[in-house]
């Protein structure tokens, strides 16, 4: 690492490569031309000491994992961020030769001729809202991931349960006497202790929703959409964010990914498969409040059928999936809840 002897007046934009212990930084005047580049070890005294001075300058940084910490640092110290898309970059600068210098260099250039693609920023509360969402959803799949391993174990000597449900009451006392050798008794009753912690936390965050929908009006107008429950709401509000950067209702649906990839040319157009892009737990939660909307809502059952018709089931419940993202859009944008009249007049001007 050099000594911080950059002159402070000509540094006008910065590029930051980040990884996990160090980051390498490039600093650019106002025309793009590096005036240097340094390597930082990722340690807070060190970083304010470099960037301190530089009060006022732009920043480039891509989204990445666990750099939040580093980007509102930079937003203490009084510099301007920009979160850039990295798939997007990739896309813009590719070359045959990678290294940490040329990634923040190429950062700084982009910024500085307003060519960097750029990804939304979750404020400090949509972050916090999100890690606990997505905390309880993980807990959903340990606690499914215990049950299947109990399952297993007992399938091994032959003493499965042939009933519906092996967790209830009279499963768990099953569970508890019957017969099994010493090594995988000893096991299944150290799942269950397992089983029986997570099921406690998942109450607690099966609470703490409840209470969350409560105190939150958006939430509580996003399950006046037809499919859409409590988890799903927070998941929307937490992963949308400010829903003013969406230009229109469409935009949404490709943000999360529920778009198909097009390959075109000429007169032919083609389509794939859905991009992917995005969040993958908006997805699946759209898709499975797609088959509850099917069932409460006539409009949504049409539009259904139709497309399962010509295109199959499959295709046909990511587009409502897809639409449910639309309609969430325009309750979140219009702060109204969900009208079905809204959805006929949609479509009507769709088939003019």
């Amino acid at each position: 690492m050099g000594s911080f002897t950059t002159p402070v007046s000509q540094v006008i934009f910065i590029g930051i490569d980040y990884h996990k212990r160090s980051s390498t930084v490039t600093l650019g005047d106002r025309d793009g031309n590096v005036v240097c580049q340094e390597r930082l070890v990722n340690d807070e005294q060190i970083l304010r000491k470099f960037f301190g001075p530089y009060h006022g300058a732009k920043c480039a940084v891509e989204s990445s994992r666990a750099f939040e910490w580093l980007v509102d640092l930079l937003v203490e110290l009084g510099l301007e961020v920009v979160v850039c898309h990295p798939r997007q970059v990739k896309l813009i600068a590719q070359t045959a030769f990678k290294t940490d210098k040329r990634d923040s260099k190429t950062l700084m250039l982009l910024l500085a001729k307003d060519f960097l693609p750029t990804s939304y920023y979750a404020t400090a509360e949509e972050r916090a809202l999100r890690e606990r969402l997505r905390w309880r959803v993980q807990l959903v799949r340990n606690v499914t991931r215990t049950k299947l391993r109990i399952h297993a174990l007992l399938d091994k000597e032959h003493k499965g349960w042939n009933k519906k449900d092996l967790f209830r009451k009279t499963g768990r006392k099953y569970i508890a006497e019957v017969q099994l050798s010493a090594p995988r008794r000893a096991l299944v009753d150290k799942a269950v202790r397992i089983l029986n912690f997570l099921e406690a936390e998942l109450e607690i965050e099966e609470n703490w929703i409840a209470k969350e929908v409560k105190r939150r009006p958006d939430a509580q107008l996003l399950m006046t959409a037809p499919g859409i429950g409590q988890l799903s709401a927070l998941v929307l509000i937490a992963e949308l964010g400010d829903v003013s950067r969406f230009r229109r209702a469409e935009r949404v649906p490709a943000y999360l990914g529920m778009v198909p990839r097009e390959d075109s040319s000429g007169d032919i157009r083609r389509l794939g498969k859905i991009t992917k892009q995005g969040s993958s737990l908006v997805r699946w939660l759209l898709i499975q409040d797609a088959w509850r909307a099917i069932d409460t809502d006539w409009q949504l059952k049409m539009k259904f059928a139709q497309i399962s018709k010509r295109r199959g089931r499959n295709v046909a419940i990511v587009a409502i999936a897809r639409k449910l993202a639309e309609i969430a859009y325009c309750i979140l944008r219009d702060k109204k809840p969900y009208n079905p009249e809204r959805l006929v007049t949609a479509q009507r001007a769709m088939l003019q």
